[in-house]
């Protein structure tokens, strides 16, 4: 009798694993920057030949409204626009030189014309600004996408954590107009707002709690037929868990049906997206493999 082969021992990343399941479902700027220093290394291995980057692209008149664009080869492809977290007060696409050009340059190399986008941030930035801003970079690139290769008629819309907030805003909310819009990628964020909250998200939503549920994007789910995927991590704390299996009920209900949902197994709030580029593919593929339906 042939023995199982042991999975474990051949995975070349059950260390990195094993470190994340040590940190635990938890997350807080120090654990972004123990997750940081373990995929640092591994995303500096990748190789960006191939792939041009044109950085600092205005979008609008504020400072913040800049994006960069990864551009591989081809022509004709796919538009992917991706939104960073930050906690509504932070956060920027490219803020040490790695994350989140790693995510950049990854689906540039695997056939997407890539676009980093940052927005406005609370306080000055307050609701509703993230998903205007959102609207604003995808404007810029169904109105110039093609000279860099790019479809503007296959754009897809990738936000993590607040920036998935932001996106899920603009997919919703009819104040937004998401239309031309192929799909849209909303990754362990908060979608829905009740008081009291914390302090980064009174920054952003403001302090009268009687407009939480209108400036909540679950609240607008029914508004839109984007097709979606949905993510949510091992790792993340219930807190960034719990919204994820929320807006999957409320589409469920609006579709008849189930949405796409992916469960990153052995990943925290961030590790998701720092994997990109990393050698450790299976987020990667997993977001290709809707990707691929557009």
């Amino acid at each position: 009798m042939t023995a199982a082969p042991n999975r474990k021992a051949a995975d070349p990343f059950a260390e990195v694993t094993a470190k994340i399941a040590a940190i635990g479902p938890k997350f807080d700027d120090n654990i972004l920057n123990l997750t940081r220093a373990i995929y640092t290394p591994l995303v500096a291995k990748q190789s960006a030949a191939g792939v041009t980057v044109s950085a600092d692209l205005a979008y609008g008149s504020d400072p913040r409204q800049k994006l960069d664009v990864y551009r591989g080869q081809g022509q004709k492809m796919p538009i992917l626009v991706y939104v960073p977290g930050g906690g509504f007060i932070g956060g920027d696409k490219n803020f040490d030189g790695v994350f989140y050009g790693n995510l950049g340059v990854y689906f540039a190399k695997h056939g997407y014309l890539t676009i980093v986008a940052n927005y406005r941030l609370a306080p000055a930035g307050a609701w509703p600004a993230g998903a205007q801003d959102v609207a604003g970079a995808v404007t810029w690139a169904k109105a110039n996408g093609a000279q860099y290769g790019g479809d503007p008629s296959r754009i897809i819309v990738y936000g993590q954590s607040a920036g998935s907030t932001h996106v899920a805003s603009f997919l919703f909310d009819p104040q937004f107009k998401a239309e031309g819009i192929a799909a849209g990628i909303l990754m362990s964020g908060p979608y829905k707002f009740a008081g009291p909250l914390r302090p980064n998200l009174v920054a952003y939503l403001g302090a009268d709690e009687s407009t939480y549920a209108a400036r909540s994007p679950l609240t607008h789910v029914n508004s839109s037929r984007v097709p979606l995927m949905l993510s949510v991590a091992e790792f993340d704390p219930a807190i960034l868990a719990e919204p994820t299996f929320e807006l999957a009920a409320a589409v469920t209900r609006r579709d008849g049906k189930a949405p796409h949902v992916a469960f990153m197994a052995g990943h925290n709030h961030v590790s998701t997206v720092q994997s990109l580029g990393s050698g450790q593919d299976d987020v990667g593929e997993k977001v290709r493999e809707f990707l691929d339906r557009f």
